[in-house]
């Protein structure tokens, strides 16, 4: 059990991420959009549709893959004119989406963190009355993202497999990551549910 700003995130057999806060009797909307790619499936989850800038998650349960071939032939199909180098470096090329997962929990700045923000702005003349009004976020946020080159990135682009051999990229990965003490074990929970088969 999880707990994400007094939020219980219960992992339920099956790989799906239930808000413990759906069992309160009120009728909630949740919705589960199959996505296909490189022959696998992922569901991007909404368990609370109405709830989401209530701090409800939004997630993807698998990660999801795009071989750039196939985007590749998809710009082609489209006519959309593509130098040499960057059709092969497509044809190269796989994205994936790793890791997603996004909720939002809105709070006021609390008595320390307000003491701290009027130090930080104590040249602002409208300093006192912004203070009252500004949030924080502690709902959790990741992304994870990651480019796989298979015949490495220099060699693609250049053509030149002796550069090619010498030296290359054979993949980059980003993340993007906002995760306060209260959203790290859902976040942990998480990631346990995007490594299960």
């Amino acid at each position: 059990m999880a707990n994400e700003s007094g939020t219980n995130l219960p992992v339920l057999s099956g790989g799906t991420l239930c808000p413990a806060t759906l069992f309160d009797g009120q009728t909630h909307f949740g919705v589960a959009v199959a996505v296909k790619a490189d022959g696998k499936e992922s569901y991007l989850m909404i368990p609370d549709a109405t709830n989401i800038t209530k701090g409800q998650p939004v997630y993807i349960t698998k990660p999801v893959t795009i071989k750039g071939e196939h985007l590749a032939a998809y710009l082609k199909s489209k006519n959309v004119s593509m130098p040499d180098e960057v059709k092969n470096f497509l044809n190269t090329t796989s994205i994936s989406c790793d890791a997603f997962y996004f909720s939002k929990n809105e709070r006021l700045l609390n008595d320390a963190e307000k003491t701290v923000w009027l130090a930080d702005h104590s040249g602002d003349s409208d300093k006192d009355t912004k203070v009252t009004t500004i949030k924080v976020d502690d709902g959790a946020f990741l992304m994870m993202f990651e480019l796989k080159f298979s015949e490495g990135l220099i060699g693609a682009l250049t053509k030149d497999e002796d550069l090619g051999k010498l030296f290359d990229i054979t993949g980059a990965s980003l993340r993007v990551l906002r995760c306060r003490d209260s959203s790290k074990k859902i976040l942990e929970e998480y990631a346990a549910l995007l490594g299960e088969e």
